[in-house]
């Protein structure tokens, strides 16, 4: 099981009978005590020095409620007398766990340490939600490999002209065809995804093919063997999103992929439970790796009755503005 530190923190306030609020932005832990509304914040990727406590004072300027930065890396001198003048507590590495080693043992000497469950997976199920797994049997392994500098590699197609005509039929009639190659930027990522109301995350990977005509994202569960170039007679489009622009589309298309409200299931002793529960990526998790430029090709076919795209790789028929 991995543990999200910042759901663990939640975890064990609620315990302790402190008030958790559920309060965007959800990066921050909001809490409400004997002493009032505090802000805590878990710095888990990049050192902490002056500069980042004067941003993060300018970003909370408007919420008034006490504030803490917990620094799990490396915590400056600077720091430390940035957040003095600005009245922000600041917990370096070992303070933080002293604080956190206490909690701990008073959880224990309350016998609510078996609450917090950190031992071992707590019991929830989420349902219907596929990309989750890891490792999925039905999915064939992604085998597309990696390009170098400026190649360019085709999909083989698997359907010919004549099985393109067989599937149009059902559509148009006296029909024109022509195969259209369009490219993809791919990459596979890999990402944890955070479960509201629990302290675990789940590993997910997969591969993300991004349409460069119109930005489309498109995950991709299958292998497909590549060429270099085609023997029949084909139109190529070329990109109209640059490398740059589609790296910053995929990253965008994960964190709303995986940014949803879910059914979960809960086991208790004689019960099952089925409520609503937000699953988002843990920040800092989402990894790209990009594997190249691919072309995936399509049959148009248009006659009477209209236009039909043929995915020449599966056969499915494809709908929407392709280009």
């Amino acid at each position: 099981m991995v543990v999200d530190l910042r759901e663990l923190l939640k975890k064990i306030f609620a315990l302790k009978g402190i008030e958790v609020l559920d309060r965007e932005p959800y990066d921050y832990i909001w809490v409400r005590h004997e002493e009032g509304l505090e802000l805590i914040y878990l710095e888990e990727n990049e050192d902490v020095d002056g500069d980042y406590v004067l941003s993060f004072a300018r970003n909370t300027e408007q919420v008034h409620a006490s504030k803490t930065i917990i620094c799990i890396k490396e915590c400056t001198q600077d720091a430390r007398k940035m957040a003095e003048k600005l009245g922000i507590e600041l917990l370096n590495r070992a303070e933080f766990a002293r604080v956190l080693g206490e909690l701990i043992i008073e959880l224990y000497e309350s016998n609510k340490l078996e609450e917090l469950n950190i031992l071992e997976e707590e019991d929830v199920e989420v349902e219907d939600f596929e990309e989750l797994e890891s490792e999925d049997e039905d999915v064939i392994p992604i085998f597309l490999e990696e390009v170098g500098d400026g190649e360019e590699r085709i999909i083989k197609p698997a359907i010919s002209p004549q099985e393109a005509d067989r599937i149009a039929r059902e559509y148009v009639h006296g029909f024109t065809q022509e195969l259209v190659l369009l490219p993809y930027y791919v990459f596979d990522y890999s990402l944890e995804v955070l479960i509201e109301g629990t302290i675990q995350t789940k590993a997910v990977k997969g591969v993300l093919a991004l349409n460069a005509l119109n930005g489309k994202g498109e995950f991709w569960k299958r292998g497909y063997e590549t060429v270099t170039r085609l023997d029949i007679e084909h139109r190529k489009m070329e990109p109209k999103i640059d490398f740059e622009e589609a790296k910053m589309i995929a990253e965008k298309s994960l964190e709303e992929e995986y940014s949803k409200e879910e059914e979960v299931k809960i086991e208790g002793e004689n019960v099952t439970i089925i409520e609503k529960r937000k699953t988002r990526p843990k920040k800092g998790s989402v990894k790209t790796n990009f594997l190249g430029l691919y072309y995936l090709p399509v049959w148009i076919m248009s006659g009477k009755g209209g236009m039909i795209m043929i995915n020449a790789v599966t056969g499915a028929t494809m709908k929407g503005k392709i280009y």
